[in-house]
């Protein structure tokens, strides 16, 4: 189906002759989600998951879509990125998970991988083999509080 709106957009699948629509980023939160590309006789990519920092990348006839980058936070004292959208799922590829802990997505019948724990990045979409039907798709990765203490000195 379409994919899901939230903080950042999940990226759009593919079923049955069709290609869905992506979901929409929240504005202040996130970037909407890529488009999939519906081949046929087996041959569909699904879109990459908006990131905090860019839109998830849009499926080709032979590609599925990346996931949109994350934002970049320095508040633990070292540049680390948060967020990372998840890769698409496709029959031939799968999409590399965004910079900010996103998963990648699953070639045909495999299994994604999730979104790295800490840093919220989105968990890679599943794909699609005639031989070996859906893959699994991962949940995302949990988030992270850090608080920053300011001192007067």
């Amino acid at each position: 189906g379409n994919g899901t709106t939230g903080g950042s957009g999940g990226g759009a699948t593919t079923q049955g002759g069709g290609a869905f629509l992506p979901g929409t980023g929240t504005a202040g939160q996130g970037y909407p989600g890529g488009t999939a590309y519906e081949g046929g006789a087996g041959n569909d990519y699904g879109g990459g998951g908006g990131g905090a920092n860019a839109t998830g990348g849009n499926a080709t006839a032979s590609t599925s879509g990346d996931g949109g980058v994350g934002l970049a936070s320095s508040i633990s004292g070292a540049s680390v990125y948060y967020a990372g959208g998840g890769g698409g799922g496709g029959t031939n590829d799968e999409g590399a998970g965004g910079n900010g802990g996103g998963g990648a997505g699953t070639i045909g019948g495999g299994t994604a991988v999730a979104g790295t724990a800490n840093t919220g990045g989105g968990g890679g979409g599943a794909g699609w083999s005639s031989g070996g039907g859906y893959g699994t798709p991962k949940e995302g990765g949990s988030g992270i509080v850090i608080v920053k203490y300011l001192t007067n000195q």
